[in-house]
């Protein structure tokens, strides 16, 4: 069944959503049920880390890369993976990182500089280097050479996730050690003493304001571009009583902002599922909506802002999202268009009084970003300025919503 939270009385404006569920598993085609990893491929290709091998998903049929079909492939337990833009596959196993070129795959280990063949999570730097993190660490791989970074750079743990900030520093999320940050010379670290929920880091995301989502054992926190700590989503996912934990196991962002966050907790209760966050109130999605099952591993947004969702019982993909904000709303006294705007953005009070009436815009934090001057019940407000997401547009006592896209 669906959820929703909302933070203030300000998000009172209309949101339509026709989400699709579909769900995969060995009836369809895939080689197992228990599903590890998910990454989307330039193609559109849809690969998966599963407990009997490598599998890829075109849309219409899986194929499935084992140690039997490619003996290269340093075993079937598959862990991780991930997709570079030349087309090369990356996955992770326990026992090193296997390569497929598109004819076969090559195994990487600690011999080679590997930091532990316990691979956790690949990721791709913008300027094309790979990064693995392991149980004991993180390993780049740059033209041709690996670079293994261990204790004392990396906190006791080792890596489970990694992502890139666009200033290139790279974000490794710590198994115990919090947020560790690689300017490229330097490691500093983030951890509870800076405002995170919990030390034990599962994920992190970047918006286009370059604030970080970090998904912990506790919930979400949030930094601003500084790095500094803005809040927290404690309970993202509504759990049965007595239980509020949430322990977040990945988070993306799609293309309109959304923050999509998978949760599961096996203890007094087994439950999970996916949130959804669209600056206002997060949105949850369980078994009973449509999704393979509660214990949620991993998530992938595609080019058409399809969701893809790794579970131990199957393969969801939640599609044809939409986002839209009426633009005419009449209880809130007055419309805003073109919504979404990229530069300009008109309103129209209903009560067209010829004084002044000041508008207040508030970002996705409920922070006031800007104020303008509305005569006469309609002017125009230069948007340019702000980030790209959703916003709170405040005007004479009624309150909307709009969106800000580049």
């Amino acid at each position: 069944m669906r959820h929703s939270t909302f933070l203030t009385a300000l998000l009172s404006s209309t949101l339509l959503s026709a989400q699709v569920f579909t769900t995969y598993t060995t009836v369809d085609g895939l080689p197992t049920n228990n599903l590890r990893d998910v990454a989307v491929a330039s193609d559109g290709g849809i690969w998966l880390a599963t407990q009997a091998g490598v599998c890829m998903f075109d849309g219409n049929s899986f194929t499935t890369h084992n140690t039997v079909s490619h003996p290269g492939l340093a075993s079937d337990d598959v862990v991780a993976i991930a997709v570079t833009a030349n087309g090369d596959v990356w996955a992770g196993t326990d026992v090193g990182v296997s390569v497929f070129d598109g004819a076969g795959y090559t195994t990487y280990t600690t011999a080679d500089g590997l930091s532990d063949d316990q691979i956790a999570n690949i990721k791709q730097a913008p300027n094309g280097d790979v990064w693995m993190g392991t149980i004991n660490g993180a390993t780049r791989y740059s033209n041709g050479t690996f670079t293994a970074f261990t204790s004392p750079d990396i906190p006791f743990g080792g890596v489970q996730y990694i992502a890139f900030a666009a200033n290139g520093d790279v974000w490794l999320g710590g198994g115990l050690g919090g947020v560790i940050i690689y300017d490229g010379s330097t490691f500093t670290t983030l951890t509870t003493a800076n405002g995170l929920l919990s030390n034990k880091v599962r994920s992190i995301a970047f918006d286009g304001a370059q604030n970080k989502w970090v998904a912990t054992a506790k919930g979400i926190s949030t930094f601003d571009a500084a790095d500094q700590h803005t809040g927290d989503h404690t309970r993202p996912f509504v759990l049965p009583a007595p239980d509020t934990l949430n322990p977040v196991t990945d988070i993306v962002l799609d293309s309109q902002g959304r923050v999509w966050a998978g949760v599961y907790v096996d203890y007094l209760v087994t439950e999970g599922g996916v949130s959804t966050y669209d600056g206002f109130g997060w949105t949850q999605y369980e078994t009973a909506d449509g999704l393979a099952g509660p214990n949620v591993r991993r998530l992938a947004v595609d080019a058409d802002d399809a969701v893809w969702v790794t579970t131990s019982t199957g393969l969801t993909k939640i599609s044809g999202v939409v986002n839209s904000i009426v633009e005419d709303r009449t209880d809130a006294g007055f419309a805003l268009y073109p919504n979404p705007a990229a530069s300009e953005l008109f309103v129209v009070a209903e009560d067209r009084i010829a004084s002044r009436i000041d508008l207040e815009v508030y970002d996705a934090q409920l922070r006031l970003v800007l104020t303008r001057n509305i005569l006469g019940g309609r002017g125009s407000v230069d948007v340019s300025a702000l980030a790209a997401g959703t916003y709170i547009a405040k005007l004479n006592g009624g309150t909307q919503r709009f969106v800000v896209v580049r």
